[in-house]
């Protein structure tokens, strides 16, 4: 497979992981929401009281359908980028990480700066997905991001305390897939060390 191949294959696998998020968040969140209307409709003449209720909670949801939204679209590109640069999308991972989990997760990063910035983007999106990983399957209880520019590589380390990818369900195999070729399309090298007590995710990506 050439590399044009991998990289429609590539779009095209995150296309559908998009799609399916917004069924699986979203789309369900409008659901449940219109389920909601329809029940405040029902009590509108007959429940004053209960139907501030249901619209109140109506209202709680439409919040979390935009802050939902709001994640999505971030995903596709980290506007921090565009805005105020790398520290600021990963503090926003962090931020995002501790809200909706109790894993410890702690970032390392040395010398970086002048990394081009296709490349932060890229790795910032491994990093997702290797924290996506281990909040769904690794029952772990903190999570070491650590980066570095060496010479002219640039080093990842991301370490958990997990149970191990033996452990994993099925869907864990198609985000490491996601970061092989991530890894690959910056011709840069994946090694995995993991056992019942946790995984070391290891990657060199040349920079020059």
């Amino acid at each position: 497979m050439n590399e044009k191949i991998e990289l429609l294959v590539m779009q095209e696998t995150e296309r559908k992981r998009i799609a399916d998020d917004l069924h699986d968040t979203t789309v369900q969140d409008l659901v449940h929401l219109s389920q909601q209307l329809e029940l405040a409709t029902m009590y509108l003449n007959q429940d004053v009281n209960q139907t501030r209720l249901e619209l109140m909670s109506a209202k709680k949801y439409i919040k979390k359908i935009i802050e939902d939204m709001r994640g999505t679209i971030y995903d596709l590109r980290p506007m921090a980028f565009d805005d105020i640069g790398w520290n600021a999308a990963i503090d926003k991972l962090k931020k995002d990480f501790k809200d909706k989990s109790n894993i410890n997760i702690k970032f390392k990063m040395c010398n970086i700066d002048d990394v081009d910035s296709i490349i932060k983007i890229t790795v910032y999106r491994i990093i997702c997905e290797a924290c996506r990983n281990t909040y769904k399957h690794a029952n772990a209880e903190s999570i070491i991001v650590t980066m570095k520019k060496d010479g002219n590589v640039l080093i990842l380390d991301i370490v958990d305390d997990g149970i191990g990818i033996g452990e994993y369900d099925e869907t864990n195999h198609f985000g490491l897939s996601m970061i092989k070729e991530k890894v690959d399309l910056l011709s840069g090298q994946l090694s995995i060390i993991t056992n019942k007590k946790g995984t070391n995710i290891n990657i060199v990506i040349p920079i020059e």
